[in-house]
């Protein structure tokens, strides 16, 4: 696909995606709480030094411009309203009581000891609210550095801040749409912490934005491997896999993300939708039929699919008709279940919504039976639904040729009077019965309508002409029935409001058909043969002397006819002299 198609979902004005707006309960003069509880000893090791490296980083937080941490009396306090003690809070009981309290990042430590009494140390800052995590490396520590342990962490914890600093730049560069600067910000978030999900979504957006389809997946995929669940990623992969032809794969995508969300036929027909506007009408109609497998008397799921199926069925013709120039306009083989299926379903519209029911699938389902050369079917339903969308040209239009090709000529006739009567302006319905009129041979009837669009616009009157001349060249001058070919020649050159060249086109086909009709009457050239055809010969020189320039456009040597027609006009001359 050549322009790029854009999600329904797509951003208006981009949301923080590292977390929700922090509330200010969340705050303490205006810096962000961080919960730091007791670093936990582990496989046996003394809690002194966790007590004093805890208490030493929330001391050394205190200087902090950004973040403050809990006093360890408040943490206490909040702890023993839901049972229990700082000293059993382990990292996921800090995350849960923070988020119960409301505290936004929280950082849990904890260390082993060596035998030669140092310690190992690791560190995780947690921002609670986007349940990612910021991971410090295990670091050794002398068995009284605890001072330096904590000023290990606090940098550490300056580097978090930077990240999230950084992600909330490239955030705010996305809602305004400056996508490299966004980009540069994400990146520079993404190299301090590779393990930022929410960042590295941010990231695949930029991406996708700026056209970079293939790096916008592979950072979709590493969310998705992250967090299998993350709703927005799987939609996007979905999306993105789609429109680089990889169906199969996106709609792998779409599928786990309805997993998550089976009932919603809203999700499901957005998603559909996507898929149809990436190219692949038959995967968003796999998408739609689970649904109405669940409720099969959806009318919002059986609009979509109907549409769906459409869509395919032109697909394929088209296909087909450029794989096959010798195909005319029969219906692709493959194409006949989808306009069966497009049919089935928009008829379940029309019979709940009646009135209501959008034009578009109406004239859609007659298409389709005409496509299908079901004419029945097709008058039946015209019929029918012109009965609640009587007002409607369009479905008129559609009647009047059902009508016309099941034999009802007249009728048909009659249906195009009723489009005319309610759009006066319409484009092609006199065309339209012009040409049904002259295929029937009904020349003077077709002259009157036709009269009617070219008197007021002349490139329908040039229309109009070109299609009684093409009848009447094709089946009266290259069949030698002159005859013919006058009476269309003559019927066009009826018509109001034509161009010199077209009049200078007919004269000469008109002239030419009289010429050679007097050519073959004279050929006995007896004095009645000769009385005969002289005025032919007459009319057909003066029309050949309107024909302006355009013998010379088909090759023909206007001088040398005009020649022949005035040597056969002297001998008809001499003839007649002598028989007197």
């Amino acid at each position: 696909m050549v322009a790029r198609l854009k999600l329904m979902f797509v951003l208006a004005a981009v949301a923080m995606v590292l977390a929700p707006a922090t509330p200010i309960s969340a705050q303490d003069g205006g810096r962000f709480r961080v919960l730091i509880p007791y670093f936990a000893p582990l496989e046996g090791a003394r809690n002194n030094f966790g007590k004093d490296a805890s208490k030493e980083l929330r001391s050394l937080m205190g200087s902090m411009p950004t973040h403050v941490a809990m006093d360890e009396s408040d943490i206490k306090d909040e702890a023993k309203k839901f049972d229990l003690k700082i000293e059993d809070l382990t990292c996921i009981t800090t995350r849960q009581l923070a988020s119960q309290i409301n505290v936004p990042v929280a950082i849990c430590a904890s260390y082993t000891a060596q035998p030669d009494k140092s310690w190992v140390v690791s560190a995780e800052v947690w921002d609670v609210a986007g349940g990612e995590s910021f991971l410090i490396e295990g670091f050794s520590a002398g068995e009284k550095e605890h001072e330096a342990a904590a000023l290990h962490i606090y940098e550490q914890f300056e580097r978090y801040s930077t990240t999230v600093r950084s992600a909330a730049i490239c955030n705010d560069y996305m809602a305004s749409q400056q996508w490299d600067n966004a980009l540069r910000n994400c990146d520079e978030s993404l190299a301090l912490n590779p393990s930022a999900i929410g960042t590295r979504y941010l990231r695949a957006r930029i991406l996708y934005e700026l056209d970079r389809y293939p790096e916008s997946l592979t950072e979709l995929e590493a969310v998705i491997e992250s967090n299998p669940f993350q709703e927005d990623a799987l939609q996007l992969a979905g999306y993105i896999a789609t429109v680089t032809d990889q169906p199969e794969k996106g709609r792998d995508y779409y599928s786990r993300y309805l997993d998550i969300n089976p009932g919603n036929a809203t999700i499901r027909m957005r998603i559909a939708y996507e898929l149809a506007q990436a190219g692949d009408p038959v995967g968003a109609m796999e998408f739609i039929q689970v649904g109405l497998d669940v409720d099969p008397e959806n009318v919002a799921l059986h609009e979509q699919y109907g549409g769906f199926a459409f869509s395919a069925a032109l697909e394929i013709q088209q296909l087909a008709a450029v794989g096959n120039q010798d195909a005319g306009n029969a219906v692709a083989p493959e194409a006949v279940g989808y306009y069966r299926e497009a049919i089935a379903s928009y008829e379940k519209v029309f019979e709940a919504k009646g009135a209501e029911t959008p034009v578009g699938h109406l004239r859609n389902v007659i298409s389709a039976y005409i496509q299908l050369d079901d004419i029945a079917a097709a008058v039946s339903l015209g019929e029918r639904v012109l009965q609640t969308h009587a007002q409607e040209d369009g479905l008129w239009v559609l009647y009047a040729d059902a009508l016309q090709r099941s034999g009802r000529l007249d009728d048909a006739i009659v249906a195009l009077d009723r489009v005319r009567e309610i759009n006066p302006e319409h484009p092609s319905a006199a065309l339209r019965q012009g040409s049904w009129l002259i295929q029937a041979g009904r020349l003077n009837d077709a002259v009157t309508v036709l009269s009617t669009a070219a008197a007021n616009d002349p490139a329908q009157a040039e229309q109009a002409a070109r299609m009684i001349f093409a009848e009447a060249y094709q089946n009266g001058n290259q069949k030698e029935n002159y005859d013919y070919a006058i009476m269309g020649m003559t019927a066009a050159k009826r018509l109001p409001n034509l161009s010199v060249a077209m009049t200078s086109q007919l004269n000469f086909w008109h002239g030419y058909s009289i010429y050679q009709i007097a050519v073959k009457e004279q050929e006995p050239q007896t004095l009645q043969t000769a009385q005969s055809s002289l005025p032919k010969f007459n009319q057909s020189v003066a029309l050949l002397r309107q024909a302006g320039d355009y013998p010379a456009s088909v090759n023909v040597n206007l001088t040398q006819l005009l020649e022949n027609a005035a040597t056969y006009i002297e001998i008809q001359d001499a003839i007649i002299k002598r028989g007197r």
